[in-house]
C-alpha cells in the first residue's frame, strides 16, 4: 500500500513539474515569437526609410553603431537621417534567447545600397539588440552593430 501511495504521489509531482515546464516553454515562445515580429517591423522601416522609431526604441537607449560610434536614442529621433534607405535588407542567422523580461537577439543583415551615382554597394553586419519589457510593450534599450569582413584569400 505504501508503495501504491508513493507512485502515486511521485506521479502527481512529475506531472506538476512537467506542466510548469510546459507552460514555461509556451511562454517563452510566444515572446520568442513576438520580438521576431519587431524585429521584421524594423527591418521593413529601414527599407521604407521610415524615420519614427519611438515604437521600438526606448528613450535613451544606447546604440554602438558600426564605425565604433555611440548613439543615444532620443524620442522622434530619425536613425536613418542623411541615409537613403537600403535598396535590400535580409536577416538571417536570428537566435533569440528570453530572459523573463529581457530578450537578447542576434542576426546577420545583408544590406544593399545605391549610392547617388546609382552604384550598387554591399555590405554584412552582425547586429545584437537587447529588449526589455515595458508597460507598452517590448522597446530595444541597447543595440550593437559589427561588420562583417570578407575573409582573408
Amino acid at each position: 500500500m505504501k508503495v501504491i501511495i508513493f507512485l502515486w504521489c511521485l506521479f502527481l509531482f512529475t506531472s506538476n513539474v512537467f506542466a510548469q515546464k510546459t507552460t514555461k516553454t509556451n511562454e517563452t515562445q510566444t515572446i520568442e515569437k513576438e520580438i521576431r515580429e519587431l524585429e521584421e517591423l524594423g527591418r521593413v522601416k529601414s527599407l521604407r526609410g521610415d524615420s519614427d522609431w519611438d515604437g521600438l526604441w526606448a528613450e535613451d537607449a544606447y546604440m554602438i553603431d558600426a564605425l565604433g560610434g555611440v548613439i543615444v536614442y532620443k524620442r522622434g529621433q530619425n536613425l536613418s537621417a542623411g541615409m537613403p534607405p537600403p535598396k535590400s535588407l535580409k536577416m538571417s542567422d536570428m537566435i533569440v534567447r528570453v530572459y523573463g523580461e529581457t530578450a537578447i537577439v542576434t542576426a546577420l543583415m545583408e544590406i544593399e545600397i545605391e549610392t547617388a551615382e546609382k552604384k550598387t554597394f554591399s555590405y554584412n553586419l552582425r547586429f545584437m539588440n537587447i529588449w526589455k519589457k515595458f508597460d507598452n510593450g517590448w522597446k530595444i534599450v541597447a543595440a550593437e552593430r559589427t561588420p562583417v569582413r570578407p575573409p582573408p584569400k
